[in-house]
């Protein structure tokens, strides 16, 4: 599992899984907790929680929360946040949406003034010779503004600090590699472009830049893109969430790719995953998300 080695064995870090009452949840979040990452508190319907338990002769270390409403789930994992019990949270059967509304609500201090939350997809290739790539965003932030995008830009930033290996390149995408006043995108990436090169040393960042062009050098050749970005790109950052989402299910069901989603900008991730999300994606989304935490 990518990004495995990077985390202290047996951390155990302390977590809630909110709606943690269907099959792929309880197994993402046992397997999780036999690898030593997390120490769950479960939180949804204890009758199916505690079958599942009983059945694979699991006994969670923590206490298990009955809760059978999402928004009811969603106000303990919440609680239990604000009170500094659990360092993340896991999204197992419930919507996305009620969860981040309620962990939004300023009552319970998880969003930190001047900050903005952004949703960060680290994907990994079963074929060795596709690098990692990391897609941002493409499941929170529905249409940023430029301003929320320099907050994105510095989140995915500031995860990709956490893993010594990855040189990031990072493409601000667009439809087209010129500065088109008709197309919003490539002009938040030309400032962001600029604006980021005075605001991080030492790392590339380049828009705006189509796809192609992002990461084929010969695409970049022939257009005559000429700089460390271009052909070479590994984190995107994208104009809106459309984009984001498509090019992340392209990758994982045309291509293979294992997609670990997670949430940072906050006083702690959240992973968020998918409903069908299989094991190796939940397990992905748990362990990049507490390697952001490092």
């Amino acid at each position: 599992m990518q990004n495995i080695d990077l985390i202290k064995k047996n951390m155990k870090i302390p977590a809630a899984v909110v709606g943690a009452d269907n099959e792929l949840s309880l197994i993402g979040a046992h397997e999780a907790h036999k690898l030593g990452l997390i120490d769950p508190i479960l939180i949804g319907n204890k009758s199916k929680i505690d079958t599942y338990c009983n059945i694979n002769n699991w006994r969670p270390d923590r206490s298990i929360i009955s809760a059978d409403d999402e928004k009811i789930a969603s106000k303990h994992a919440c609680d239990l946040a604000s009170r500094n019990e659990i360092k993340l949270i896991v999204k197992g059967h419930v919507h996305t949406d009620v969860l981040m509304s309620e962990f939004a609500k300023k009552r319970y201090s998880l969003w930190e003034k001047g900050s903005k939350l952004s949703h960060i997809w680290y994907l990994s290739f079963k074929d060795n010779d596709i690098h990692p790539i990391i897609i941002t965003d493409g499941a929170l932030n529905i249409n940023p503004s430029f301003k929320t995008k320099k907050h994105i830009l510095r989140n995915v930033i500031n995860f990709v600090d956490k893993i010594p290996s990855f040189d990031e390149k990072i493409a601000i995408l667009s439809a087209t590699e010129e500065h088109l006043p008709q197309i919003q995108s490539s002009i938040d990436a030309a400032e962001i472009t600029s604006w980021a090169n005075n605001e991080f040393k030492n790392i590339d960042v380049f828009g705006p830049l189509a796809f192609d062009n992002a990461i084929s050098m010969d695409a970049a050749k022939i257009k005559g893109i000429q700089n460390s970005v271009a052909g070479r790109a590994n984190v995107f950052l994208v104009p809106n969430i459309e984009t984001g989402n498509a090019i992340v299910k392209v990758c994982v069901n045309l291509m293979g790719a294992t997609a670990g989603g997670f949430i940072v900008g906050g006083k702690i991730p959240v992973v968020i995953t998918s409903r069908s999300d299989d094991l190796e994606s939940r397990l992905s989304s748990i362990i990049n998300a507490i390697l952001s935490l490092n």
